[in-house]
């Protein structure tokens, strides 16, 4: 389950419910699903690791896209194995903004996400199995995975062109 942390106060968060009200006025959308279906539903032989993810979540996948535009779908997965890790992680952890929302359901591992809210604060959203972040398109953020270096989500996109970093001045994440 997330854990919200404004970064001017240090105050945290971590009930679902009070994380969605808090995210909500920032045009942050964050839901929980049930991530445990995966666990209780065999992967048919044949079948790849990607596209059983993607069908045990597929009734989740179409309510969202139907509600919010999404016309594609895929699963992504990073660990320190990942050829070329550090520089994937370079791409997402400078201050950017995309055209079309991002969207993250985390299926294994962790990740924070920084969004800058209405209010000109940072909020670090740590996401874990089970939840859904939708960064509304234009919003500045940043991505860093945790210490483990590991997180599978699926993402959701309207168009992944739209999914282009556009970089502001900022400093990396990790100056502020």
């Amino acid at each position: 389950m997330a854990i919200v942390t404004q970064k001017s106060t240090g105050t945290t968060w971590s009930d679902p419910e009070r994380i969605a009200a808090l995210l909500a006025p920032h045009g942050v959308l964050y839901e929980r699903w049930g991530v445990e279906q995966l666990a209780s539903t065999p992967r048919p032989e044949g079948v790849s690791v990607e596209d059983h993810i993607l069908s045990v979540f597929a009734p989740e996948i179409e309510r969202i896209s139907k509600a919010r535009g999404y016309q594609t779908a895929d699963v992504i997965a990073l660990t320190p194995e990942t050829p070329n890790l550090d520089a994937i992680c370079a791409k997402f952890d400078r201050h950017h903004f995309h055209t079309e929302d991002e969207v993250r359901f985390v299926v294994h591992g962790r990740g924070m996400f920084a969004v800058r809210g209405e209010d000109g604060d940072f909020y670090e959203v740590e996401v874990h199995p089970g939840d859904l972040l939708a960064v509304p398109e234009k919003m500045e953020h940043y991505f860093e995975l945790c210490e483990d270096r590991t997180i599978q989500c699926i993402r959701l996109f309207t168009d992944m062109a739209g999914w282009v970093a556009h970089y502001t001045d900022e400093a990396a994440s990790s100056g502020g």
